[in-house]
């Protein structure tokens, strides 16, 4: 029962989507963890004796430090400790006074999931290192799974040129999938991981040819063996994965995968120098062949090689210099893992509205999120595994043992190179499969695989430890508990958000919505949007201080987001106007880049609606340089609040176009004597702009002739034709002036300029014909 289970869960985590998803990660760590009891339940009699797995203390380190991580601190202990983590908080902590203890976390939500998930993939490794010290088990499991992903790659194969925007032909996606997975990258993670495996079966089954032989006997003596059917499935199954990697597109899995095969090769030469390189030679060939007939355009063209690094890394080389503030932040602790999402916006120095849900780096990524403690633990792990399993390959003699050895030291290679540019270690499937491959390097390298008394190299522990598999059960617990509530919860959100909230709803359906966002809340308590929305509620219903903890609920649960901020700090009173300002500063900081136009404009609306005029003009002034666009949401605000000219002046970007787009918006609200200062004073930045362009004049120009001021129009074409002689209408418009004026031949002058500029044009021939 233990290892059917065991072997559930391997090829269930690829299928179910690379298990990213709530549902999916929940029911693989629920089949580990129940694996993990049936074979308590196994070996709970002295017959099945437990082994000493390699690494595990680390791994065991590194999880009672995710656990410490969620439980609450002082927070004068958390400020000594990990300064970052309690700046976070001080904000919020500082409108109450309070000494509420924090966590060591920013989000103690996701670093408990982190928890989990970890948690299955340590319990994974240990059982695998258990189950696979039976060589028959171990070998069936090393089979199944190759076979098994010889399948994946065919269906990505397929699935990439029938309908690479669904997965399985019915989930769509948002960008072209790759097999069960969405990113290409995580498709090319998993089949580094795997591919090894072929390899090792594909050498073991190779026939020893003698080299005395004539050629046509060689190939007899190739294809004659009962196991000549397997070999052939094996290489056809290598070409694919790997053909199917190229075709991905994933530059990370390209160089890693080309790596790991040739780290393969290089292993088996040293542990077998006279192993020949004919066969290995014919299967590199036969793959460059494959690839060939899909096409090297597409490949060649991903790497853009014009040698300059940002044309292979794109923007994860920024993302990676922004993470170094983060580190400092909190060299010792970070910010509690899986919290890398509502960290990085404070950081982010790019201009784009993408969303950074990991750093792109793994290892910067443990940085950022569990610190140097939890990038020691996992080195200490990971060096650990390597050693012990080249110590085994040197003194194992068996071709499976050695090519085994071989084969999961490769795909910890691969995963460890790829790791460089992506975050692999995130995708629930993929981590699942690297501490797999861990434990199987520890089984390959201990397992015996002919009779003896014991089964394995691996010295037994004590009995009394069978009891530490029970751990289990707490864990499935709050899996299923925890697990459930976060799908439920959500469920419940979305069910409320279907009613618009405002101020004209009945007290009933207020009742009612307040009843769903508080069983949403007792579901998944640690999840700051429920507080926000049940906050909002409060709101509406006008009670102000009920929206304010629940306000501050939110903000607590989740203080890195930006508008959890804003919002608290708008309910505080006037009287709290500086710890106001704080809040409302830090949540423009904190904000996605998506937001940031709208957080900025509420910071500034808030100061000028509480007469803070003084502190509301820098906060404009640095906004509308980032957003030009927020103008247009300024003019009846700011003439609200009656800003003098000059002070508009000082905040109003000295482009032109910012400028006409505000006295626009000023004359639409009515008020054209005052619009008239905006489009006068545009034209005095035009020698600041980039481009000049055409239409600056031109609005200008409009905007007097509709007010009938034709001496400040002309002036204004006059200007443009200085700047842009050779833009035909400038001279059409003030050859039109001229003949208004009863002046032909200065119009004649113009209209011929015109033409001269545009000869195909009809209409500036028809002018002159007029004139005539």
């Amino acid at each position: 029962m233990p290892y059917t289970l065991f072997l559930t869960t391997l090829l269930f985590a690829p299928l179910a989507f690379g298990s990213v998803e709530t549902w999916s990660i929940a029911l693989v760590e629920i089949l580990v963890f129940l694996t993990t009891l049936f074979f308590f339940f196994q070996v709970s009699g002295n017959r099945y004796p437990l082994y000493r797995v390699p690494g595990i203390l680390p791994l065991l380190l590194l999880l009672f430090w995710i656990f410490l991580q969620l439980l609450p601190l002082p927070p004068f202990l958390v400020k000594t400790i990990a300064p970052g983590i309690y700046q976070s908080y001080a904000p919020i902590l500082a409108i109450q006074d309070s000494n509420q203890w924090i966590p060591l976390t920013i989000h103690q939500k996701d670093t408990l999931l982190e928890f989990l998930r970890i948690s299955s993939y340590v319990l994974l490794y240990f059982l695998t290192v258990q189950l696979l010290t039976k060589s028959v088990l171990m070998a069936k499991t090393v089979r199944i799974i190759a076979y098994f992903s010889i399948a994946i790659a065919f269906l990505a194969i397929l699935q990439s040129f029938t309908s690479p925007k669904e997965i399985y032909w019915f989930r769509p996606t948002p960008s072209n999938a790759m097999g069960p997975w969405v990113n290409r990258n995580h498709y090319s993670g998993f089949m580094e991981l795997v591919l090894p495996l072929l390899l090792t079966l594909f050498f073991f089954y190779r026939p020893t040819i003698p080299n005395k032989q004539s050629l046509r006997a060689r190939l007899v003596s190739l294809i004659s063996p009962p196991e000549s059917n397997i070999r052939f499935f094996l290489g056809f199954g290598i070409v694919l994965i790997l053909a199917s990697v190229f075709i991905a597109l994933s530059r990370g899995g390209i160089i890693s995968i080309t790596f790991g095969v040739f780290f393969f090769l290089f292993l088996r030469h040293r542990k077998t120098p006279g192993s020949g390189n004919a066969l290995p030679l014919a299967l590199l060939g036969t793959v460059f062949l494959a690839i060939s007939w899909f096409g090297w355009d597409p490949i060649l063209s991903r790497f853009n090689f014009n040698l300059e690094i940002n044309s292979f890394t794109g923007n994860r080389l920024q993302v990676w210099q922004d993470c170094i503030p983060l580190i400092k932040n909190s060299p010792l602790t970070g910010s509690g893992f899986g919290s890398f999402v509502h960290i990085f916006p404070q950081c982010n120095t790019q201009l784009s509205r993408a969303i950074f849900d990991h750093a792109h780096n793994d290892y910067i990524e443990l940085l950022t999120d569990g610190g140097l403690i939890a990038f020691l633990l996992a080195a200490w792990f990971v060096i650990t595994i390597l050693r012990h399993g080249l110590q085994q390959l040197a003194i194992r003699r068996e071709p499976y043992s050695i090519l085994l050895i071989i084969g999961a030291l490769t795909a910890i290679f691969s995963f460890l190179l790829h790791s460089i540019s992506d975050f692999n270690m995130h995708i629930g499937s993929n981590g699942l499969y690297f501490f797999f491959l861990c434990g199987l390097l520890v089984s390959a390298g201990n397992t015996r695989l002919r009779y003896h008394n014991t089964p394995t190299l691996l010295k037994t522990l004590s009995p009394k430890w069978k009891a530490s598999l029970l751990f289990a059960f707490p864990l499935l617990l709050l899996t299923v508990t925890f697990q459930g509530g976060v799908l439920r919860a959500n469920k419940l959100h979305q069910q409320a958000l279907q009613t618009y909230i405002n101020p004209q709803l009945s007290e009933k359906i207020f009742e009612k919505q307040l009843l769903t966002i508080n069983k949403a809340i007792q579901a998944d308590p640690l999840e700051g949007r429920y507080s926000y929305y049940k906050a909002n509620l409060f709101y509406y219903l006008q009670q102000d201080q009920a929206a304010f903890e629940n306000y501050f609920q939110a903000a607590v649960k989740d203080p890195m987001e930006g508008i959890y901020l804003q919002r608290l700090g708008v309910s505080l009173p006037p009287s709290e106007a500086t710890k106001a300002s704080l809040l409302m500063k830090e949540s423009y900081i904190r904000s996605l880049n998506t937001s940031k136009e709208d957080m900025l404009f509420t910071w500034a609306k808030w100061h000028l609606l509480n007469n803070r005029k003084k502190e509301a003009l820098p906060v404009l002034q640095q906004g509308l340089e980032r957003f030009p666009g927020l103008t247009r949401k300024l003019a009846s605000l700011l003439m609200k609040k009656q800003v003098d000219k000059e002070d508009i002046r000082l905040i109003l970007p000295q482009r032109v176009d910012n400028w006409i787009q505000f006295g626009t918006d000023i004359e639409k609200l009515g008020l054209t004597e005052e619009s008239e200062f905006y489009f006068r004073h545009a034209l005095d930045y035009v020698s600041r702009e980039e481009t000049v362009s055409p239409k600056h004049f031109i609005q200008i120009y409009r905007f007097y002739m509709k007010r009938s001021q034709t001496d400040e129009a002309i002036a204004v074409l006059r200007q443009g034709i200085e700047w842009l002689p050779d833009h035909a209408p400038f001279h059409i418009f003030l050859g039109d002036y001229y003949k208004q004026q009863n002046s032909p031949y200065q119009a004649g002058k113009e209209y011929e300029k015109a033409l001269f500029l545009d000869p195909e044009n009809k209409s500036i021939q028809k002018r002159i014909q007029s004139l005539q």
